[in-house]
């Protein structure tokens, strides 16, 4: 655009146009434009998902076709998102090709907050954070498969209250439950920092100018009469020469 290049991602998306659903590429700028068969800005593409105009909702028997690849008729569609998630979504792709924090980064942000300084006002921010974390994307928030968000929703909602479950139960968030979330999440930055400071096994992460030294070199055919450099050759059998 005018000469500067905007960087961009993608996603697949369902277009309805004339009652048929078209499998197309949703294209996401950096900028904040979002091509939907069209170019709109976020505002313009939550208005097309709030008119159905890109899909989340594939009804049954629905005529459906991918451009010169195949149709077809949707049977039992499930869809996984809600035009709200879909649109979280893509505001986190606009925020990560900025290199800004997306809606996850700021929830643990604010969680440091919390942790540093645990009044409400704080844990407020935390919940309204959380909140704003596209829904089907906040169980991978701590990156923890077992816990999945559960030491993050006990911190959000406090003692004295009631969360619900994967399975459906509820349970009562008591005073020991938010200590070991707090807990959990001092136990996190503790292993971030070892992580960050840890040297690896295989040598430094970035390259050492240094020279090679050879104790020891072997010519069969005699010193040569101009040393210079020796070179190495990555020959079979061996090999090495001198460079003036």
């Amino acid at each position: 655009m005018d000469g500067e290049r905007i960087e961009g991602t993608w996603r697949h998306a369902f277009i309805r146009n004339g009652g048929n659903y078209f499998l197309a590429d949703l294209l996401i700028y950096a900028d904040g434009m979002v091509d939907c068969w069209g170019l709109e800005n976020l505002e313009g593409f939550a208005g097309k998902l709030a008119s159905g105009w890109v899909a989340t909702d594939l009804p049954e028997g629905a005529k459906a076709s991918a451009h010169h690849l195949a149709s077809w008729k949707f049977a039992e569609p499930k869809t996984g998102l809600t035009p709200e998630m879909l649109l979280g979504e893509v505001r986190d792709d606009i925020d990560n090709l900025n290199g800004r924090p997306d809606s996850t980064r700021r929830c643990l942000a604010a969680v440091d907050v919390f942790r540093q300084q645990p009044i409400e006002a704080n844990r407020t921010a935390v919940r309204e954070a959380y909140e704003a974390i596209p829904e089907h994307l906040r169980r991978y928030a701590l990156g923890d498969m077992d816990r999945k968000d559960f030491p993050l929703r006990v911190s959000v909602t406090g003692p004295g209250s009631q969360i619900e479950l994967w399975n459906g139960n509820t349970v009562d968030v008591t005073e020991e439950m938010h200590a070991s979330a707090l807990e959990y999440f001092a136990e996190r930055e503790q292993l971030r920092k070892q992580h960050e400071t840890k040297t690896p096994a295989d040598g430094p992460t970035e390259p050492v100018e240094s020279s090679v030294h050879l104790n020891q070199a072997v010519f069969p055919r005699g010193w040569p009469e101009n040393p210079g450099t020796l070179v190495l050759r990555n020959e079979f059998p061996a090999r090495s020469s001198w460079a003036t």
